[in-house]
């Protein structure tokens, strides 16, 4: 439903909810209270009036900015998927790839259906912004929605001492102190609207931040959760979750290493391919966390995968109006396979790397080096460092597909 509502509209809701609540609160309320202008009102409503300046330019950054983009030039180091075959019982796969945008996806990143392209460090797609949040827009978001809490609470706070002014100028037998009727009804919009904004903001708000703190999207709170219950199920051996490098460390990652700046708008500091890491850390983990069901890595016709859509086309074959509900098991994030298509191909994903593993022989083939609490970026790398030509495996599948 949402794809079919332009983007633009959702932008305009939110500009105007924020300009209602904003001027008409002080318009109709505050200023009346105190005669117009004075400094009074000046200590009253400046700090107001500098709360929703922020949200506004902090919106407009988020809307804006382009949450990022995986550069042309990036390609996973071919060590990375070295003897992965031996792995594979352990969910253990190759690095990334997304068909829809024909290029490898750097550690964290995901396609999105509503963009039609990949993002880097993909938290989610908001139609309130009409963008995705991503790396570089992330802090943006943040302090957007921590400035609307404040600003809400700011005005509530507001609103509740004047109508306790005019609750005692009524108790004094000061009857001229009465709202008017137009009063009375922007005070109770006012009321509804910042207590719906403060509700459902706020709530987003404490989600985001924890999410910061453990230094997880949206996604990959979701991915996690999946891993935990793999290896409650014992289909996979236990594996911690690398990005998570202690709680001050994570916020800093996002809204930058000096904490008086936290609430500055500025840009962000990470280029969206490179993430620290804890220490020890497998190097081959950020490339394709999360790990994989290993029964969807078997031949498809024995994968958990292949079973659930025969059962869905028993149930439709059975009621044709019957409603699908989309699967609880393990979601494909994407290995050699894309999380922006549908459809499951074992072969493709077997192909890439054979073609990746045929090379690991090849001295003209170097290897990649790691350190174990930071993984290196294509941009960094040294002439002896190895790459995957992207365009000669994408033009091996092609012979391959024309051959079958």
């Amino acid at each position: 439903m949402l794809e079919s509502i332009p983007g633009q509209v959702f932008v305009v809701s939110v500009v105007i909810i924020i300009s209602i609540i904003a001027f008409s609160s002080q318009i109709f309320l505050f200023f009346p209270a105190y005669d117009g202008w004075s400094y009074a009102s000046f200590i009253t409503l400046g700090p107001l009036n500098l709360l929703v300046g922020m949200v506004y330019y902090n919106y407009y950054l988020a809307v804006v900015t382009d949450p990022g983009k995986i550069p042309s030039y990036w390609e996973p180091p071919a060590s990375i998927v070295s003897n992965i075959k031996e792995n594979l019982a352990e969910g253990i796969t190759g690095p990334r790839f997304c068909k829809a945008c024909t290029v490898y996806k750097p550690p964290r990143s995901h396609h999105c259906r509503y963009c039609n392209r990949c993002v880097l460090r993909m938290d989610h797609h908001c139609p309130w912004i009409n963008n995705c949040v991503g790396n570089n827009n992330y802090a943006h978001f943040i302090r957007f929605i921590i400035y609307a809490d404040i600003a809400c609470i700011y005005v509530f706070v507001l609103l509740i001492g004047r109508v306790k002014a005019i609750m005692n100028a009524i108790r004094h037998f000061q009857f001229d102190a009465e709202p008017d009727t137009i009063q009375v009804v922007f005070m109770v919009l006012n009321f509804i609207m910042v207590f719906i904004v403060l509700f459902c903001v706020g709530i987003l708000t404490i989600y985001q931040l924890y999410c910061m703190c453990r230094n997880q999207t949206n996604i990959e709170s979701w991915e996690r959760g999946k891993v935990n219950k793999l290896v409650k199920k014992r289909k996979i051996p236990p594996v911690n979750y690398p990005f998570d490098i202690g709680y001050y460390r994570n916020i800093c990652e996002i809204m930058g290493h000096n904490p008086l700046l936290w609430l500055w708008p500025k840009e962000c500091e990470s280029d969206g391919l490179v993430f620290p890491v804890i220490p020890e850390t497998d190097p081959r983990l950020p490339y394709y966390w999360p790990p994989r069901d290993p029964d969807d890595l078997r031949p498809s016709i024995f994968s958990s995968k292949y079973r659930r859509q025969k059962e869905v086309e028993k149930r439709l074959r059975e009621d044709p109006d019957a409603i699908i509900e989309e699967s609880d098991e393990y979601y494909d994030s994407g290995s050699f396979v894309t999380d922006s298509e549908n459809e499951y191909s074992i072969e493709d994903e077997e192909e890439s790397m054979k073609y990746s593993l045929s090379n690991r022989n090849d001295p003209s083939y170097p290897r990649y080096a790691h350190d174990s609490n930071y993984y290196r970026n294509s941009t960094e790398s040294s002439e002896d460092d190895d790459k995957i030509p992207l365009s000669a495996v994408t033009s091996r599948r092609k012979t391959i597909s024309k051959q079958d």
